[in-house]
């Protein structure tokens, strides 16, 4: 389950440099599960977050997240705390809520996703780069491994998948740039035009519905891997 985020700024644009770093964007969620006494912890939480947020993006004079979970509940408790608030910070910059509405996309017999942030996943203990490695194989060998580790985190039993997708296409690679405190940093990612799989049976839809819902990759709840399946009109 999802939510999509409409906001704008209380006075005028803001530079785009504000969205970028991701860290700034993830403590405005926390900011906001501060607010919910079943979701106040959630920064203290150890392991896996099981939530995760798409770049910002702008339409006409507008800014839009979208932000997702496989936990219903999680959802609909961030949903009733942006529907009650009017204001909500980024960093030091405040922001007037629009609207929040919720989406839910369900998995069919074949999926043709396209990324909604950067995909990150580690191999020998650094950010795989495609900017240095063209070796596909690596980098979905690693997906899935990622993949499966979540799934039987989340829900406690054992799944076994042959190959996550059937047929994808690059967009681009990327470095993104973070800064934590006052340490500045560059992660490397990835952006898909497509992640296809043409056949799904029936015993594993419930693992492709977990992975839109929680991300894809490695640090889904710094806003990495999220995915969004290909529709006509969005938002």
């Amino acid at each position: 389950m999802r939510l999509i985020i409409k906001f704008s700024p209380i006075e005028g644009r803001v530079s785009t440099s504000l969205f970028l770093n991701k860290f700034t964007i993830q403590g405005m969620f926390y900011s906001i599960f501060l607010k919910s006494e079943k979701l106040k912890n959630k920064h203290e939480e150890k392991g896996f977050k099981f939530f995760c947020f798409s770049d910002v993006f702008s339409k006409d004079e507008y800014y839009y997240i979208l932000f997702s979970s496989p936990s219903k509940e999680f959802v609909m408790e961030t949903y009733n705390i942006f529907k009650r608030i009017e204001y909500f910070y980024i960093g030091y910059n405040i922001f007037r809520k629009i609207d929040v509405k919720k989406l839910n996309f369900k998995i069919g017999k074949k999926i043709d996703w396209t990324t909604g942030s950067p995909v990150v996943v580690y191999y020998n203990n650094k950010p795989f780069s495609f900017l240095k490695d063209r070796d596909y194989s690596i980098f979905f060998a690693r997906l899935k491994e990622n993949a499966i580790k979540k799934y039987t985190s989340y829900y406690s039993e054992p799944i076994t998948i042959e190959e996550l997708f059937d047929k994808v296409n690059l967009k681009k690679s990327v470095a993104i740039p973070l800064q934590k405190d006052r340490k500045k940093f560059v992660i490397f990612g990835s952006m898909w035009n497509s992640l296809e799989k043409s056949y799904i049976p029936k015993e594993e839809r419930k693992f492709y519905q977990f992975l839109l819902d929680a991300g894809i990759g490695e640090k889904n709840s710094l806003g990495f891997g999220f995915i969004n399946p290909k529709i006509k009109r969005f938002p």
